[in-house]
């Protein structure tokens, strides 16, 4: 079984309503937000510590003061919490996702543990310590802790619709019972009055308190903090009077940003099915519309368009091609009419193959010693990469018949990326994917995970698509079409820096710029995230670059096309 990684998200802002700058306020000798990151990074079940701020100019000093301390740090919606929390998880690679705010600084390590071991062992999908008014709580305020997994997560990232659902992250998983399997772990005696958090001035003279009653140490536990809370009486007392924000309360802010999405995202009206938002793979905003539909291969196959970055995609909560059996049964077949590869399919790949080889050598990277080719299909280019570089290769295939014929050949294969993984292979010096993102049901997800757990720090990643301004690329297998400008940014997204890249239309035309290529490595850089850049006119270039494609074809058909036979 694959280990799962832990990833603790801690959320914070300049911005609060009742203490503006609180996260970075002095609490002793250090700034609010270091306690809390030097707590949490104690927690013996958390893989790895990020904070997760806002891309509003007035977070710059959150994200370099990461910076400054080497923390990870990543920059999403300001408003919309659970689209920040999910964008992170995903950018980091999570499979399970500890909440935690900056404005817990006394928060306990040994109690992140106790609810995380709770998550990881009991089968829930959503676990914590408490919930938020209107319900009852018996641990300490400042103590909160909610673990759920990456799917879970994702489910209330395209569902949650109400602006309490969206500023709090997780109510989508807790308020409607039955919805997800979900445990509260109580603590005895119930501590739920005791208040150890800092939203106030009052709350943030108490932590100034404590922290100079333990000399500024940051190492005192929940254990210790009560017995010390015991002794002093008037702690409690003096944020007594401070309101604890409700669940359903949210910042006007948000409430207005909310409305203002609703009012420019599309609506569909549908009869009894579940409402979608068809939220972009690339940069996350339910704010698609209608870009194309067509009938491929028998299904109705429908583009949407992002509104927010230009993205173009199927959404696979509605395409055939997302059902995880599709490539292992039915791809080969309805696109071949054989699940076997034909000598038109090979002599391409073949081509392909040889002049992907040559490229990687013009390029002037170091030969690499290790390669993963994830899609390998009958295991051509492992061949040749394997010749030509004197590496060892490695490859991912999920094509039943096409997997047989690789490792008939003596190549190493696995059907999956998971099963690779269950392997806990070495790391790779280049791993590529041909003619592979577009078919990719989480494609953002995938280059993060390759990144975090399979390329080296200095290794390469090489990747192939068609061109959406010159190839014809609307049909039921490809989930995402990219162009040059959407490619660069999902690698960028996903923690990469391209450094070569180039479109060209070999082995099929000469002509025309049929296929985006683009090597990129692990930034050098790592910090905080920006946002993505919008591609703009993508209708129009899309409409001029096929009009390009079918005159160069009515002009000059035998220059533009060149046959794959001998």
């Amino acid at each position: 079984m694959t280990e799962l990684k832990v990833l603790a998200i801690i959320q914070g802002r300049t911005g609060s309503s009742r203490l503006p700058g609180k996260v970075l306020r002095q609490i002793g000798t250090e700034p609010m937000l270091g306690r809390v990151i030097t707590r949490v990074s104690r927690a013996r079940t958390v893989d790895q510590v990020v904070v997760a701020t806002t891309v509003d100019p007035g977070d710059d000093p959150i994200a370099s003061f990461c910076q400054e301390r080497s923390i990870p740090c990543f920059r999403g919606n300001v408003f919309d919490v659970l689209d920040r929390y999910y964008q992170a998880a995903l950018h980091f690679g999570a499979d399970v996702i500890v909440r935690v705010t900056a404005d817990c600084p006394m928060i306990d390590p040994v109690e992140i543990d106790r609810v995380v071991n709770v998550y990881l062992e009991g089968g829930y999908d959503f676990v914590t310590n408490r919930l938020p008014p209107p319900s009852t709580r018996t641990s300490p305020i400042g103590m909160d802790v909610e673990v759920c997994g990456m799917d879970a997560l994702t489910l209330a990232w395209q569902n949650a619709s109400e602006g309490f659902e969206r500023e709090h992250v997780m109510p989508y998983l807790y308020d409607t019972r039955g919805r997800f399997r979900v445990k509260v772990v109580e603590h005895e005696p119930s501590l739920g009055h005791l208040r150890f958090t800092v939203d106030t001035p009052e709350d943030l003279a108490l932590a100034n308190a404590i922290y100079a009653a333990f000399d500024n140490r940051d190492d005192f536990s929940l254990v210790e903090l009560l017995e010390m809370n015991a002794r002093h009486p008037e702690w409690q007392a003096g944020v007594a009077q401070v309101r604890h924000k409700h669940l359903y309360e949210v910042d006007t802010r948000a409430q207005s940003a909310s409305q203002s999405l609703e009012a420019e995202a599309p609506r569909e009206i549908t009869t009894g099915q579940p409402k979608t938002t068809h939220s972009c793979p690339l940069c996350g905003q339910p704010t698609a519309r209608v870009f194309h539909e067509l009938n491929s291969f028998g299904f109705t196959t429908r583009y949407y368009q992002c509104h927010a970055c230009g993205f173009v995609f199927q959404d696979a909560a509605e395409s055939q091609a997302a059902n995880p059996d599709f490539y292992a049964e039915t791809y080969r077949k309805i696109y071949q009419d054989s699940p076997e590869p034909t000598a038109k399919d090979l002599r391409q790949q073949s081509l392909r193959a040889a002049d992907q080889l040559n490229y990687l050598r013009q390029t002037g990277i170091p030969a690499p010693r290790r390669i993963l080719d994830v899609g390998a299909s009958s295991g051509l280019l492992l061949e040749h990469l394997r010749d030509g570089f004197h590496a060892e290769v490695v490859g991912v295939e999920p094509g039943d018949a096409y997997r047989a014929i690789a490792a008939g050949k003596g190549l190493r294969m696995a059907a999956s990326l998971e099963q690779l993984l269950a392997e806990k292979p070495a790391r790779f010096d280049m791993v590529t994917l041909m003619h592979v993102l577009e078919h990719l049901n989480e494609p953002l997800k995938t280059l993060v995970l390759i990144r975090e757990r399979l390329l080296e720090n200095d290794g390469h990643l090489f990747v192939e698509v068609p061109n959406l301004y010159a190839h014809d690329s609307f049909e039921l297998a490809h989930l995402g079409a990219f162009s040059r400008h959407s490619l660069t940014e999902m690698l960028r997204q996903a923690g990469y820096d391209v450094v070569a890249s180039r479109a060209h239309g070999y082995p099929r035309s000469n002509t025309l710029k049929l296929y985006i290529a683009a090597l990129a490595v692990p930034t050098r850089t790592p910090g905080a995230l920006k946002p993505v850049h919008r591609e703009k006119h993508v209708a129009l270039k899309r409409n001029l670059g096929m009009f390009w494609r079918k005159l160069l074809t009515r002009l000059l058909p035998r220059a533009t096309w060149l046959p794959l036979e001998d």
